[in-house]
């Protein structure tokens, strides 16, 4: 399958915790490497898809989720079926819950980010040197990066990296779209579900900014 760096790489899926089976959207399945329809999800499949070093930290936040029904995030490495390696985060917006059921939670929906292309160009001579020459934008970046690195649980690269995807893919300019984080962050005492939520809803419920 041919790579296509360019193209937004973000998908939605429903986990339905009583079978263990997910439905994902044609990017999903893009995102693990195999073609639409190509294989059928099970939680194992979605699991053994980790890197090792990862897979048992997903595994738990996963089963958390299926207890609580809280949001989640998290960002791990991918083995895809296409044989690359990805960089994505696995976004959980919440549960269904059922109080008539033995599972306390009886679905989870959510999205796939891919971050594969922006955190090789956030790890690129060139893209740290588009960082350093915008010194007036410097403190404003690196204070969006911490704002995501407290919401959801990443490294600073992988922060930079998802500052990139959204900057491209709503078509505005990074230090624009930090500021607008930034502004989230110091707005208030806000918990990690609650910074979460208010970061998701600027940079996917606003059309423009």
């Amino acid at each position: 399958m041919a790579e296509q760096p360019d193209t937004p790489r973000v998908g939605r899926f429903a986990y339905d915790v009583t079978t263990e089976r997910w439905k994902w959207d044609d990017e999903v399945f893009r995102i693990h490497g195999v073609e639409p329809g190509a294989v059928e999800p099970t939680t194992a499949y979605v699991l053994d898809c980790k890197h090792p070093e990862d897979r048992d930290r997903v595994e738990r936040v996963l089963t958390q989720a299926t207890l609580t029904g809280e949001p989640f995030s998290v960002c791990y490495r991918l083995h895809a079926a296409d044989g690359r390696e990805r960089r994505v985060v696995l976004v959980c917006e919440g549960g269904v819950c059922d109080t008539t059921t033995e599972v306390p939670v009886t679905q989870l929906d959510g999205y796939y980010v891919d971050l594969t292309h922006d955190f090789a160009r956030a790890t690129s001579e060139e893209a740290r040197g588009a960082v350093a020459a915008s010194a007036e934008h410097r403190a404003t970046i690196e204070q969006a990066k911490g704002c995501l690195m407290m919401a959801y649980g990443l490294d600073a690269e992988q922060a930079f990296a998802m500052l990139r995807w959204w900057s491209r893919n709503r078509n505005v300019k990074l230090r624009d779209i930090a500021a607008h984080v930034t502004e989230i962050s110091t707005s208030g005492q806000l918990s990690h579900q609650s910074l979460r939520t208010a970061v998701d809803r600027l940079l996917h419920d606003a059309p423009h900014y």
